[in-house]
């Protein structure tokens, strides 16, 4: 066995930011409405994170690429009962399981923050693109943005099991893989995970625009 490098900087990079901003904003979300301007704030933030994996999922480093563990229902069901009865096939990448989660997760959050940008707090915060819809559709936008989290909690929770069955069962270290980007698989492996300076420049370099770009709204 040996260590290959599979996730390299930018997917951890974007990967505990999100953890953190997510974490963030479940806090000031479900709080007393005291810290409501960091729950914008940190709702921009997170935006502009699932924008950049996005971008990288697309010309990003190879096991970061959607196409990488975009994988055919039929092997997906498969993979599933394996892990089932505890086997299954060993990917050096996202397993199609995984690879459904990411996707799942990543569709969920920007559900989260898109309609949190044309509601309001109805007392002082405004999303930028309040005043640009109906009253009534941002009604629903806020319906939605409310009772999501509950949902992408749900999600979180089961990453994280599958996460310590894999951990457990597999004795697949991904908690330590996340952290250094390096899992281990057998010696004949020749593929490791190399960084794109200009996907990373892309992907980066158009989450910080929209950043700076929502910031500069007025709220």
């Amino acid at each position: 066995m040996q260590k290959v490098l599979v996730w390299d900087w930018p997917i951890r990079l974007l990967h505990w930011t999100m953890v953190l901003l997510f974490s963030g904003l479940i806090i000031t979300g479900k709080g007393d409405g005291d810290n409501m301007d960091w729950h914008f704030y940190m709702g921009y933030g997170l935006s502009a994170v699932v924008l950049a994996r996005v971008l990288y999922g697309f010309i990003g480093s190879d096991f970061a690429k959607f196409k990488q563990f975009l994988y055919h229902p039929v092997e997906i069901l498969q993979h599933s009962k394996a892990l089932l009865i505890g086997q299954g096939k060993a990917y050096l990448g996202h397993n199609p399981v995984g690879g459904v989660m990411v996707l799942v997760l990543l569709l969920a959050l920007s559900v989260q923050w898109g309609t949190g940008l044309f509601i309001s707090d109805e007392i002082f915060w405004f999303g930028p693109f309040y005043g640009m819809i109906s009253d009534d559709l941002s009604s629903s936008f806020a319906s939605l943005h409310h009772s999501l989290p509950n949902i992408l909690l749900a999600l979180v929770a089961l990453h994280i099991l599958a996460v310590l069955y894999h951990e457990l069962r597999f004795k697949e270290r991904l908690v330590a893989a996340m952290l250094h980007g390096k899992k281990k698989h057998p010696t004949d492996v020749e593929k490791h995970a190399s960084t794109p300076r200009i996907g990373v420049l892309l992907s980066l370099g158009a989450a910080v625009g929209w950043l700076a770009w929502l910031w500069s709204i007025p709220v």
